[in-house]
C-alpha cells in the first residue's frame, strides 16, 4: 500500500509550518506575527500538555520549533495514511458487494 495521501498531507503540513516560521522571523516581524508559529505548533503543544502536564514551547528555541514541525509532519502523514487506508478498505468492500450482485 502506498500512502500517497499521507505524503501529500505531510508535505502540506511541512510547507505550512515553514511558512508560519518564515512569517514570524522575517525582517520587520513583530510579536503578533509570532502567533502563526503557535497556531502551527498547536498539535505539538496540546500533546505535550496532555503527556507531561506542561508545554513550554517558545519560538525562540530552534530545537522546540524543529520538534514541533516534525511532530506536525508525522501527525499529518499518519492521518493521511489512515484516511487513505480506510478509503481503500471501503472501496474494496464496495467492489466485492457489486461483483456478487
Amino acid at each position: 500500500m502506498r500512502p500517497i495521501l499521507g505524503l501529500l498531507a505531510a508535505l502540506g503540513a511541512g510547507a505550512g509550518f515553514a511558512a508560519a516560521e518564515y512569517y514570524s522571523v522575517r525582517p520587520g516581524a513583530n510579536w503578533i506575527d509570532m502567533q502563526w508559529v503557535f497556531l502551527a505548533a498547536l498539535p505539538y503543544n496540546w500533546s505535550m500538555l496532555r503527556l507531561t502536564g506542561e508545554s513550554s514551547f517558545t519560538p525562540d528555541s530552534a530545537v522546540q520549533v524543529a520538534a514541533a514541525g516534525l511532530f506536525d509532519v508525522v501527525l499529518a502523514f499518519l492521518a493521511g495514511a489512515l484516511i487513505q487506508a480506510a478509503a481503500r478498505l471501503i472501496w474494496r468492500s464496495l467492489k466485492r458487494v457489486r461483483g456478487r450482485a
